[in-house]
């Protein structure tokens, strides 16, 4: 079974480079440029597994995603994860506390990306 990913970031450079790299580990990847198209997507393919989403966006933030995701039964298994330059302690709890399973801090090599999905992903 194919797994299925959705890449939301602002950065048209991002979409491409994260997309590339989930492609690479075997991973369908759509692409959304904010957290409003995002939500879109995830209606259109409810058997995405991962979200790997950017904090700030237009329209529907990163933060205001994973809260909308959060909130909706549907996609209760879901994993989003974060892909963020926000580093301090504060960002990194609130992220958190609205449901993402864990933050990858930027800029995020392909190799490392790989790695901590791995992780996340208990693979």
């Amino acid at each position: 079974m194919v797994r299925k990913a959705l890449v939301v970031d602002d950065s048209m450079a991002v979409r491409r480079m994260q997309q590339r790299t989930l492609e690479a580990l075997g991973w369908q990847v759509y692409t959304a440029s904010n957290g409003k198209k995002a939500l879109g997507a995830l209606r259109v393919c409810p058997d995405c597994t991962l979200v790997l989403t950017d904090w700030h966006m237009p329209e529907m933030d990163g933060l205001q995603l994973v809260r909308a995701v959060r909130s909706e039964p549907e996609f209760q298994g879901l994993r989003v994860v974060m892909v963020t330059s926000e580093s301090n302690l504060n960002s990194v709890q609130l992220a958190l506390e609205a449901g993402a399973d864990d933050l990858i801090m930027k800029p995020v090599s392909s190799d490392l990306l790989g790695e901590r999905l791995a992780e996340i992903l208990d693979e």
